[in-house]
């Protein structure tokens, strides 16, 4: 889609407008962005994730779990490293 040049006849519309108004009037569609972004995206095919690839939940369950636990040992790893150099 183009935009269609603008034709206004010599005349300003109202006596106080100068050259400034003028040339801001018919450059009105090509200095104004669209106003509309993400927040109007709707789901499609390609966004929507397939029931089948979505994960199990005792899938999802042990790997949150996998995490917690792997969070607690390098915790506890950091800590006893922390504390046998503060020893030294």
């Amino acid at each position: 889609m183009t935009a269609r040049p603008v034709h206004f006849d010599n005349h300003m519309p109202n006596p106080d407008w100068d050259k400034v108004d003028q040339a801001s009037l018919e450059s009105f569609p090509a200095s104004d962005p669209p106003s509309w972004g993400s927040a109007h995206a709707a789901p499609s095919e390609t966004t929507v994730v397939p029931p089948e690839l979505i994960p199990s939940r005792r899938l999802r369950t042990l790997a949150i779990a996998g995490g917690f636990a792997a969070g607690a040992l390098i915790a506890a790893g950091t800590t006893a490293y922390i504390l046998y150099r503060r020893r030294c």
